[in-house]
């Protein structure tokens, strides 16, 4: 009797049941504190970017994990480790671009072209294994990626951001906001904020807002508040705020209302493709705050 195919795992849905399960617990796995433990390979050390890090965030929090290492099943069993059973996989995102040369068939010019590509990966959480066969113990390997306390946030760095900006902002009132049609934030003063990190924090929000404006990544900023558009640019600068922060090593501090968190999960139980292309805009927002202040992290 012919085997009958298992059906083809849904990584996406996987992904938002996770999400939607933190949303609903007031939980925003995209503002938490990885910059001073970085989640990370075990193996390569390589660094994870972009919407990898909130996916593992993701695994830790919804699993109990401690570390944030992770590894591949085939990696692991080089180094010696031995998985343990009933062991979870965490799906990652692996995006790029390649390029091939292709041939014109009329003039036989070869000419060079480039395509962008993404595929999902497994990898384990260092909490999967034991180590009695590794040469390396586990425990060396957090030591090894272990990042330095961060006892205060790198204020001068915040501060040089904002100021490569050259954004237009005036300071005063109750109530940060970003301004599409005169193009100018509304920043409530230093002092009026319960902490620098909240400060910063809100001052990136917005300016991930401003990076939305036609002049620069010309996203959608006409959307009504209360609408799955508006509640989808808000997604993006929220994330974007988070990278920035995390790129700069500041805990991100953005109070988040009931409100917010229920919109999210509605636009993402609606749509599950939301939070990914959310994430992508966002990674882009942030990128271009960084890269204006040339505080932009070198890929490995």
């Amino acid at each position: 009797m012919a085997k009958r195919k298992q059906p083809a795992t849904d990584h996406y849905q996987l992904v938002i049941e996770q999400l939607l399960a933190l949303l609903e617990q007031g939980t925003v796995p995209w503002q938490r504190g990885w910059a001073t433990t970085p989640y990370c390979n075990a193996k390569s050390g390589h660094r994870y970017r972009g919407i990898n890090p909130v996916l593992a965030e993701m695994a830790v929090m919804t699993r109990g994990y401690d570390s944030t290492l992770f590894i591949g099943f085939k990696q692991a069993k080089e180094m010696g480790l031995r998985m343990t059973k009933g062991s979870k996989a965490t799906w990652l995102r692996l995006g790029g671009s390649a390029k091939k040369e292709e041939t014109d068939p009329a003039t036989g010019e070869v000419k060079e072209k480039r395509f962008g590509f993404s595929k999902w990966i497994k990898v384990f959480n260092l909490d999967c294994f034991t180590d009695e066969d590794a040469e390396v113990k586990i425990c060396e390997l957090i030591e090894r990626y272990r990042g330095e306390s961060n006892t205060a946030p790198r204020l001068d760095d915040a501060e040089r951001l904002i100021s490569a900006q050259q954004a237009a902002v005036l300071f005063g009132g109750n109530r940060a906001c970003y301004a599409p049609k005169i193009d100018r934030i509304n920043m409530p003063p230093f002092e009026s904020f319960s902490s620098a990190e909240a400060y910063y924090a809100t001052f990136f929000h917005e300016l991930s807002h401003r990076t939305g404006h036609k002049s620069r990544l010309g996203r959608d900023l006409t959307s009504k508040k209360g609408s799955p558009g508006y509640a989808f640019e808000e997604l993006i600068a929220d994330m974007s705020a988070a990278f920035v922060c995390s790129a700069l090593g500041i805990k991100p501090d953005l109070e988040h209302h009931a409100s917010y968190l229920a919109s999210y999960i509605r636009i993402i139980a609606d749509d599950q493709q939301a939070f990914f292309r959310a994430s992508h805009l966002a990674q882009l927002a942030a990128n271009l705050l960084l890269e204006n202040a040339e505080l932009l992290p070198k890929t490995e």
